[in-house]
């Protein structure tokens, strides 16, 4: 298992506002890019259930597309930043 929480400010911890869903935004964009990866339903976290037969470029793979969507999703919500 693995996750990836997301936070208006990192080094403060500030949520970002639950009806953003950012979870929800990077799984969806996510699994448009063929990675599936759940939102969790207590807050804005990622979770990812990798495969034990996983090569070091698929991993690479999936890590490129996951950044990828992240910035994706934060420069769509960048101005609904508490």
């Amino acid at each position: 298992m693995a996750a990836l929480e997301f936070m208006a400010d990192k080094d403060v911890r500030t949520p970002f506002d639950p009806a953003l869903k950012i979870g929800a935004q990077v799984s969806a964009a996510a699994l448009q890019r063929g990675v599936i990866a759940r939102a969790m339903p207590h807050g804005d976290i990622l979770g990812f259930a990798l495969p034990l037969v996983m090569t070091s470029a698929e991993a690479d793979e999936i890590v490129a597309i996951v950044k990828d969507v992240v910035n994706e999703v934060a420069e769509r919500n960048l101005s609904a930043v508490v």
